[in-house]
């Protein structure tokens, strides 16, 4: 369900490469282009029984950016065909979609959010796995959605503000061509359509209370799916005191109830009681933390955002929220945001200057992609990166992990699973026609009572032959070990490797 506020890239990397430096686009704006390549692949099915095989790839590629004084949109799209020279695999369509738009119905009362999107997803990483992420049947799926959210503002004099947000959103899935029982990993029933619907009522101090600010919000959520339907009432006041212009001491007290309509294996109803500190340093440092009782267990959260210089930045959360595989994809979208030019990007990646790392991109899965099973958890997620844009070099760094306690019955496993990796991955102009980047990423899961290390590396060069057209050289690696019991768990649980080369060229229509 929407989490509370209780303290105040392309496939294979080849599809669009879009400077995220320039200025804002101003009108109307829009622009395609046609792609063509040719892989060749060690493992076709991604699995320990495969062969290698040919793979051509058609694909077209367009974006949408419309700035008006009260309207705004900027959208990406990004269709694929592949097509298996051996037939090793069904031909596979892709769809890669982002879209964000806002519109401002009355000025300071009344505004609309909307974002929209389309990606194929990754249902285990202990499944089959590709390397560049390549769609294959039985571990991936495809899937579209869209989140929409009005916001209602009343301004009660100096006193306070209300803010009333209904909100609605829904996740369809598909599954790939050649899916069946046999290629779909045992104990991982897939993720389900899911529709998601929300009112949040918020009343928030005004300019006539200056150390002490409060901030009363009531939230009824539901999460409705084929399989359950996750309900959660929540009451909860923030305080935060401030000491002096750096620091403050932060609350939040309050009571949540959260009920599914298949019987919950712990009680997770119960009080709130969160304490912690902020600290502000400008506008260029922001750390804040808070730790207690939720779900009748301890919890923390915390946010760090630190710009150590106008093109670097330094960022970091911690949250704890109940939810369905589902529901966490479209809690998910809430990071999707929209750079100075109009580029669409992972607000992790955008500096405060309102630029971003060339090397951003935006996932709907967490980077440690926790299994889309349908099963209601307590997901605790934590991640640190940093990302820098240098002269004509570029750097992220992101480290991140994922507790995941399920809270019904029916799992393969035990009742906790973890998951947690790393990725480094770099990029330079090195001429102004070539560039070239390289990245490295490992990630580590323990399911169904077993572990995998999963370990990834990729590079690529890509020299533009005109205004319009340009040509690029990509490879990526791809290996997993398997713990001895996720190896008798499933054929498709194993040992696994995947090498793949790629040529191809781009032109803008």
């Amino acid at each position: 369900m929407p989490q509370l506020d209780y303290s105040q890239q392309g496939k294979n990397g080849t599809l669009a490469r879009t400077a995220l430096m320039g200025a804002a686009p101003q009108g109307f704006q829009w622009g395609a282009n046609a792609l063509f390549s040719e892989s060749y692949i060690t493992n076709s099915s991604g699995t320990g029984q495969s062969e290698p095989d040919y793979i051509s790839m058609l694909g077209l590629s367009s974006n949408v950016h419309d700035h008006a004084p009260r309207l705004s949109l900027d959208a990406n799209y990004n269709f694929s065909a592949d097509f298996y020279a051996k037939n090793t695999e069904p031909t596979q369509i892709s769809n890669y979609l982002q879209a964000l738009g806002t519109a401002s119905v009355i000025p300071d009362y009344l505004s609309v959010n909307l974002r929209a999107f389309a990606q194929p997803v990754i249902t285990s990483n202990l499944g089959a796995i590709t390397a560049g992420d390549r769609v294959v049947p039985g571990s991936y799926n495809n899937t579209y959605g869209y989140f929409g959210s009005p916001d209602l503002t009343f301004k009660l004099g100096n006193f306070a503000s209300s803010e009333t947000m209904p909100s609605y959103g829904q996740i369809f899935f598909t599954t790939p061509p050649g899916t069946t029982t046999a290629n779909t990993l045992p104990g991982v029933f897939g993720p389900d359509n899911t529709t998601m619907r929300s009112l949040t009522e918020s009343i928030s101090s005004g300019s006539d209370f200056e150390r002490l600010n409060w901030r009363l919000i009531g939230l009824y959520s539901e999460t409705d799916s084929a399989q359950s339907l996750l309900t959660e009432k929540t009451g909860v006041a923030n305080i935060r005191y401030a000491i002096d212009y750096e620091w403050s001491l932060l609350f939040t007290g309050g009571y949540d109830a959260i009920k599914d309509s298949i019987p919950l294996i712990q009680n997770i109803s119960g009080p709130v009681a969160l304490a912690g500190f902020g600290l502000t340093l400008g506008n260029s440092f922001a750390f804040q933390i808070e730790a207690g009782e939720r779900y009748n267990k301890f919890s923390l959260t915390s946010s760090l955002r630190y710009a150590v210089t106008p093109t670097s930045q330094l960022s970091a959360s911690v949250n704890d929220y109940i939810q369905t595989p589902e529901g966490q994809l479209l809690n998910n979208l809430t990071g999707l945001t929209a750079l100075a030019n109009g580029t669409l990007t992972s607000s992790q990646n955008a500096f405060a200057n309102g630029a971003g790392s060339s090397l951003g991109s935006f996932n709907l899965q967490s980077p440690d992609n926790p299994a889309l099973d349908q099963f209601v958890s307590r997901y605790q997620i934590g991640n640190i990166s940093w990302v820098e844009q240098l002269g004509r070099n570029s750097i992220s760094l992101a480290i991140y992990g994922t507790r995941r306690t399920y809270l019904v019955s029916g799992f393969t496993g035990p009742p906790v699973d973890v998951s947690w990796g790393s990725s480094l991955n770099l990029s330079r102009s090195l001429s102004p026609l070539l560039t070239g980047s390289l990245g490295a990423s490992y990630n580590t899961d323990q399911e169904f009572g077993g572990e995998g290390k999963t370990i990834a590396a990729q590079g690529g060069l890509y020299y533009s032959l005109g205004r319009t057209t340009n040509i690029y050289l990509t490879t990526s690696y791809v290996t997993r070990l398997s713990s001895p019991s996720l190896q008798t768990l499933s054929p498709l649980s194993g040992n696994v490797s995947d090498f793949m080369a790629t040529v191809g060229i781009s032109h803008t229509l």
